[in-house]
């Protein structure tokens, strides 16, 4: 492809008598400025356009590769997340829950402290979507703007070269005189639509895919949550219950105290919690 590619350019671009660079040495300064602002932006788009196709892929591979390792995961706020690990867009999400939940840790006997614990998780992972988010639309305010300079520039060149075209027009005006005015409007209006047409195409395809991995990104960040309250509810009751069974042995061994006065709880210690990377350490 790349050598093909290669040929074709050079045909293209082929020194001959009116070849591409004939076009160019009749333009003046003003349209040689406008088509060399043009190539430039030509290449930053098709940069552009190719480091985010292979972002988006990058992300997409391993976001369903860690859902289908979190299928397999007993427990998600028993996981683990070390400090300085680079971190994709779904273990962002898990990691800015598993935070939220830590904070709750040891603390969750009745139904209150579960919906007070799941209002933390769902602010954390909202937040974790709305950064990933950001990190998904990067580079794509740069192809907009490509696909809607590309031509505002042709068409400077364009109405610079008629400019100039009338300019030279006199009663014994010559080839040469109007030569640089129309090579300036035509080079430039090809080189516009060369900028825009491919970023046009490419910016439509990237954004496409972008919706698609934030439509991901929500339904994931749904069954999360949906996960992660199922797995507190079980936590909370296997805390009650062992609650319980505490009081019973208590009064079992103290058995002077009133049936109808309540013992005492038994402080139950709660863990530190552990130390997750942000999404700043985790770029």
């Amino acid at each position: 492809m790349k050598p093909m590619l290669s040929s074709v350019l050079m045909i293209v671009l082929a020194d001959s008598a009116k070849g591409a660079f004939w076009y160019f040495q009749q333009m003046d300064t003003a349209g040689m400025a406008v088509a060399g602002v043009l190539l430039v932006c030509s290449f930053i788009g098709w940069g552009a356009m190719i480091g985010k196709w292979s972002d988006v892929q990058e992300l997409r591979r391993r976001n369903h590769a860690f859902e289908r390792r979190l299928r397999d995961e007993p427990s998600v706020v028993a996981l683990n997340f070390p400090r300085g690990s680079n971190l994709g867009p779904y273990e962002f999400l898990v990691a800015e829950a598993v935070s939220a939940v830590q904070r709750h840790k040891g603390r969750l006997v009745r139904q209150s402290d579960v919906t007070l614990c799941m209002g933390h998780v769902e602010n954390a992972v909202q937040r974790g979507v709305a950064r990933t988010m950001v990190k998904y639309e990067d580079k794509m305010v740069l192809l907009s703007s490509l696909v809607s300079g590309g031509p505002f520039l042709g068409l400077l060149g364009t109405v610079w070269g008629v400019m100039v075209t009338f300019g030279a027009l006199t009663e014994k005006a010559s080839i040469a005189q109007l030569a640089p005015g129309v090579c300036g409007a035509l080079v430039t209006t090809t080189l516009g639509l060369l900028v825009a047409i491919p970023a046009t195409f490419g910016y439509n395809y990237l954004l496409t895919q972008v919706k698609i991995m934030t439509t991901e990104l929500e339904n994931f960040a749904s069954s999360l949550a949906d996960r992660v309250e199922l797995e507190l509810e079980g936590e909370a009751r296997r805390n009650f219950e062992a609650a319980q069974e505490r009081e019973r042995l208590l009064r079992a061994a103290a058995p002077s105290v009133p049936a109808g006065v309540p013992l005492a709880p038994v402080p139950v210690a709660a863990e530190p919690p552990a130390a997750l990377p942000g999404w700043e350490d985790a770029q």
